[in-house]
């Protein structure tokens, strides 16, 4: 554990222009994720994927077809200007309201709302994409865990089947989900991507303040990222962290850290509606 943080420190502390360790998965090395359509797709050709909301994003079938297209999908939250959101409440399906986002954490062991999810995934397959961003499926599970704990092994095996039916539906399609660090592990021969959301940076939505979680918070996390990586050597890491864009020393060091743990990092602001390219990332590639 010492050697590891000691690992973590250095890594902190170094800039970009540090070799970085050996990436776990080199099929993407570029990415973004950006909820919004003001920007054209021609905007991210020089990435290897990108993340849009399914629901509005930029027209993107003149992209290269090297750049994998993933949409959003909520698989443990709804949001109010959902149509379906008066169904779920009208189910006593809606488990808390989030104070950050408005959004409503969503009982996920209900046949209503897994048959939603599936229909949403059918519809970012009808519309071109390469795959989906399964994400929120932290949000029912920590409810269970934190207020009716013995729901939580029912929460973990919904979330393990409707992925595992999301798979079977979709044998092709490219398949990450955000966190969900317990359940990793039941599914990690489902996937093929995983997203590891604020585990260097913790962001203060609500001041704009941004903070860095301490080195044992961190090295927690990663550790169970490497754990997960063990048992199936295909899955690709990748992080997203939240930083002032205006402070590139800053940025530079969390870039350089992540990829000093073997993962593939993106860096941008909370609200997810802006591009924020790693700083110098495209200065000497082909337009």
């Amino acid at each position: 554990m010492l050697r590891r943080l000691k690992q973590v420190m250095a890594a902190l502390l170094c800039l970009s222009g540090c070799a970085p360790q050996h990436r776990m998965g080199s099929e993407i090395q570029h990415w973004a994720i950006y909820y919004n359509n003001e920007l054209p797709a021609t905007d991210f050709k020089h990435l290897d994927m990108v993340i849009f909301d399914r629901r509005g994003y930029p027209k993107f079938d003149k992209l290269p077809k090297k750049i994998k297209v993933l949409a959003y999908v909520s698989i443990g939250e709804v949001y109010d200007d959902v149509p379906e959101k008066k169904l779920l409440e009208k189910s006593n399906l809606l488990l808390y309201k989030g104070d950050v986002w408005g959004s409503h954490a969503v009982d996920i062991t209900a046949l209503t709302w897994q048959k939603l999810v599936l229909g949403y995934v059918d519809d970012a397959a009808r519309k071109g994409f390469d795959g989906v961003m399964l994400d929120t499926i932290d949000s029912p599970l920590h409810w269970a865990q934190t207020k009716e704990p013995q729901r939580l092994a029912a929460m973990e095996d919904a979330a393990v089947e409707l992925i595992q039916a999301i798979r079977a539906a979709h044998p092709e399609m490219k398949i990450m989900v955000n966190r969900g660090f317990q359940i990793l592990p039941r599914v990690a021969d489902d996937i093929n991507y995983v997203l590891a959301e604020s585990i260097m940076t913790n962001t203060d939505v609500s001041t704009g303040q941004f903070a860095l979680f301490s080195p044992t918070t961190y090295d927690q996390a990663a550790t169970q990222l490497h754990n997960v990586v063990a048992l199936a050597p295909h899955l690709q890491v990748f992080t997203l962290d939240y930083w002032n864009q205006d402070d590139v020393k800053g940025l530079e060091r969390i870039y350089a850290a992540q990829r000093a743990e073997g993962f593939t990092p993106y860096v941008t602001t909370p609200d997810l509606k802006r591009f924020t390219p790693e700083p110098h990332s495209f200065t000497h590639r082909k337009t």
